[in-house]
C-alpha cells in the first residue's frame, strides 16, 4: 500500500469521527429540550388554551358553506356526412360549430352573461314568482335589513340597495344603471367566490360543476337553474344552422304545396266548367295542367325528402348533455364541530409553542457558542 493512500484512509477516519453522533450524544439532546419544556410548561399550557378557544370561536362564527355538486358529459359534438353533404349542395352551409365545442361549456359556465340570465330566470318563494336575484337578495338578508332600517345610503345622490329591486318579467335592456351594476357586482363574485368548473380527466369526457352558498335550498335551485340555461343556449346555438336550414326548406315545402292546391284547385275548375266542351285549346290547356300538377308534385316529394333528412342531422347534432352525479339532500357542507375545533386550536397551539421554545434555546445556544469562540 502506497503513502498517498495511507493518507487518504486515515482522512477518512477522521472525518466519519467527526461526523459520526453517538446514541448517547442524541440522547443527551432530547433530555436537554424535554427538561426545558418542561420548565416551560405552563407557556405550552396557556398557548394550547388560547389557540384552543381561538379554534371555538371561529368553528362558532364560520359561515357554512353547502356544496351542489353535478358530473356531466357532453355528447353530440360530430357533424354528420349527410347533413354537409346535402346543404353543401344546396349551398347553405352545414356542420356542427366547431367553436362550441364539448370543451367549451365549462368556459359558458363561467360567463357572466350566462349567470346574469340565471339570476334574472324565475323561481317559486312561498308561492310568488320572482327571479334569483331576488331570492338571492333574500337569502343575504338584504331584504329584512331594509325592511328594519339597516340599510341607509350615505348621500342622498346615492341609490340604496333597498331602492333597487328586480322583478320577474322586467326587459333586460331597460334595467337603470345601477340595477346593472348590482347585478354585475353579483355575477362576478359568484365566478370568483361561489362556481367551480374542471374536467375530472383529460382522457375522459367527464366535467365537473359545483356551486357553493351558505343556504342550502339556494345552492340546490341555483346550480340546477344554472346547468339548464348554459345547456339550453348551448344546444340552441349549437344547432341555430341546421334550424334555419330546416325552417327555410319547411318554407319552401309550405309554397310549394300550396301553389300545387292552387293548381289542381284550378284545374278541376276549368274541366268542370268544359266538361261537354271539345276543341284543341281545352285539350291543350288540360294538359299544361296536367304538367303543373306533375312538376309541383316531384319538387314537393323532393323537398319533403330532404326536410326528413335535415331532421336527422338536426337530431343527430343536437347534444347530448348526460348527468352522470347531481345532488340530493342534504347537500354537503364545511361545517366543523366545535369540539374538533377546539381540540385542533389546542394542538396546534401547543405545538407551536413547543417549536418556538426548542428553536429559542437552539438559537440561545449557538449565541453562547459564538461569544466562547470569539473571547478566545
Amino acid at each position: 500500500m502506497s503513502e498517498l493512500e495511507e493518507l487518504f484512509k486515515s482522512m477518512s477516519a477522521e472525518d466519519t469521527k467527526k461526523s459520526s453522533v453517538s446514541l448517547g450524544e442524541v440522547l443527551s439532546y432530547i433530555k436537554k429540550y424535554w427538561n426545558h419544556l418542561w420548565k416551560k410548561k405552563w407557556m405550552v399550557v396557556a398557548a394550547g388554551i388560547i389557540c384552543a378557544v381561538l379554534g371555538y370561536i371561529y368553528v362558532y362564527n364560520k359561515t357554512i358553506k353547502y356544496s351542489a355538486n353535478y358530473v356531466f358529459t357532453v355528447g353530440g359534438d360530430t357533424p354528420t356526412t349527410a347533413g354537409l353533404s346535402i346543404t353543401s349542395l344546396l349551398g347553405m352551409g352545414g356542420g356542427s360549430m366547431n367553436a362550441f365545442s364539448g370543451d367549451n361549456v365549462l368556459e359558458l359556465l363561467k360567463s357572466r352573461n350566462m349567470i346574469e340570465n340565471t339570476l334574472l330566470s324565475p323561481c317559486e318563494y312561498q308561492g310568488d314568482t320572482i327571479t334569483f336575484m331576488e331570492y338571492l337578495l333574500i337569502c343575504d338578508s338584504v331584504r329584512v335589513k331594509c325592511a328594519e332600517g339597516k340599510i341607509d345610503a350615505s348621500d342622498e345622490k346615492q341609490t340604496s340597495i333597498c331602492d333597487i329591486s328586480y322583478p320577474y318579467g322586467q326587459d333586460r335592456k331597460s334595467f337603470t344603471r345601477a340595477q346593472d351594476s348590482i347585478l354585475m357586482i353579483v355575477s362576478s363574485g359568484m365566478i370568483k367566490e361561489n362556481i367551480f368548473v374542471s374536467r375530472r380527466d383529460k382522457k375522459l369526457s367527464y366535467m365537473e360543476y359545483l356551486y357553493t352558498y351558505p343556504n342550502e335550498e339556494f345552492a340546490m335551485r341555483f346550480s340546477a337553474a344554472h346547468l339548464k340555461t348554459v345547456a339550453d343556449f348551448y344546444t340552441e346555438t349549437k344547432t341555430s344552422l341546421s334550424r334555419k336550414n330546416l325552417e327555410s326548406f319547411q318554407q319552401k315545402a309550405d309554397s310549394v304545396r300550396r301553389e300545387l292546391d292552387k293548381t289542381i284547385a284550378k284545374s278541376s275548375a276549368f274541366y268542370d266548367g268544359h266538361r261537354n266542351a271539345s276543341g284543341s285549346f281545352v285539350t291543350a290547356q288540360l294538359k299544361k295542367y296536367e304538367i303543373d300538377i306533375q312538376v309541383l308534385t316531384t319538387t314537393y316529394q323532393e323537398i319533403e325528402k330532404n326536410i326528413k333528412v335535415l331532421e336527422l342531422d338536426l337530431a343527430r347534432e343536437t347534444p347530448l348533455i348526460q348527468i352522470i352525479d347531481e345532488p340530493f339532500y342534504p347537500l354537503p357542507n364545511d361545517k366543523m364541530r366545535k369540539l374538533k375545533g377546539f381540540i385542533m386550536g389546542g394542538f396546534l397551539g401547543g405545538f407551536l409553542s413547543c417549536l418556538t421554545l426548542i428553536a429559542m434555546l437552539y438559537l440561545s445556544e449557538i449565541k453562547k457558542k459564538l461569544e466562547t469562540e470569539e473571547k478566545e
